[in-house]
């Protein structure tokens, strides 16, 4: 493998993008744990089956939330000899539980929602409207505090989207309130809480994917094969490139690694620790992956590799 200068490989220095983000989920957390006191109450005392699925929607996100953040305290642990990138992985498996959390509960509150459809109770419309206006207005809060964040980490976008939707929730649940109230009709009351149920699940499923996506290794987000390869193709000093991999850690944590021909110019006194200072620096400053492994070899080389990395190396795989 080649060596250029002050690059720090250190799995435990490096600040996952949930991490980064830690303070805002700590304090929409506790916004969230007044909410669901609020709309537990409110449930209690309206008999609104709608506000009750949307505490227990609020309080599955909250947990969600919860195990992302316990999360971030596990990746930032230290590599050891039997986990040589630490536990930054465990922010994705968190992803996974708060997914199974999501689908249950969305099955759970669309079977209940057909169970009062058929069987709606008196509901007081007022009192409903009162306690979602409350959840409205914290949703629309934790919402801003988030915005910055979703567009880094994976937990902190579920976290967002779950967000989101509990602010769709609340907004059809004041609209059953006011339905209630001016017409009397107490089954707008199952409706919204068919319509949290319904809402829950797409996402769950999207967050699935790209769940799923990390752990199979796929391309991360944003990045694009092809592009990486041009530029290191591009790159003056370098004839060839294959075996070209680039894969997540987990959210916003990229790494790549790639077996580069170089031309026989860079065989001068410290010609490949330029080549690879200038490698290093493209996917960094181009692509945001920061963990590179470039390995410096002759044509021939390929020759007296294993047969699966052979085969890698002969197509040009794509994102």
């Amino acid at each position: 493998m080649g060596m250029g200068h002050n690059h720090d490989h250190g799995a435990g220095n490096l600040q996952t993008a949930t991490g980064s983000h830690r303070k805002r989920l700590f304090v929409v957390l506790a916004i969230y744990a007044a909410i669901i006191v609020a709309q537990v109450i409110g449930s209690l005392v309206t008999n609104s089956l709608a506000l009750a699925a949307e505490a227990m929607h609020m309080a599955v996100d909250a947990s969600g939330i919860l195990i992302a953040l316990i999360a971030t305290f596990f990746a930032t642990r230290a590599a050891t000899a039997k986990r040589s990138y630490g536990l930054m992985r465990a922010e994705i498996v968190a992803v996974l539980i708060n997914c199974l959390l999501l689908f249950g509960l969305g099955g759970y509150i669309l079977f209940e929602a057909v169970e009062r459809w058929f069987n709606p109770g008196d509901v007081a419309g007022g009192g409903v409207i009162a306690f979602a206006v409350v959840g409205l207005i914290g949703a629309a809060t934790s919402l801003v505090i988030l915005s910055r964040g979703a567009k880094e980490s994976l937990n902190v976008k579920a976290a967002f989207l779950e967000v989101m939707s509990d602010g769709i929730g609340a907004a059809a649940i004041i609209v059953s309130g006011i339905l209630n109230v001016t017409l009397g009709w107490n089954r707008g009351d199952a409706i919204a809480a068919a319509a949290i149920g319904v809402i829950i699940l797409p996402r769950a499923f999207m967050l699935l994917k790209q769940a799923i996506n990390l752990i199979m290794q796929g391309v991360p987000q944003g990045i694009d094969l092809d592009e990486v390869r041009a530029s290191i193709t591009d790159t003056d000093g370098v004839d060839e490139v294959h075996s070209l991999h680039v894969w997540g850690l987990t959210s916003g944590v990229s790494v790549m690694s790639a077996h580069v021909v170089p031309s026989p110019t860079t065989e001068t006194a410290g010609g490949h620790s330029r080549l690879l200072d200038e490698l290093t620096t493209t996917m960094r400053e181009q692509y945001g992956i920061e963990h590179c492994t470039f390995q410096f070899e002759e044509r021939a080389h390929i020759e007296h590799e294993g047969l699966m990395h052979r085969e890698l190396a002969s197509s040009r795989q794509s994102a």
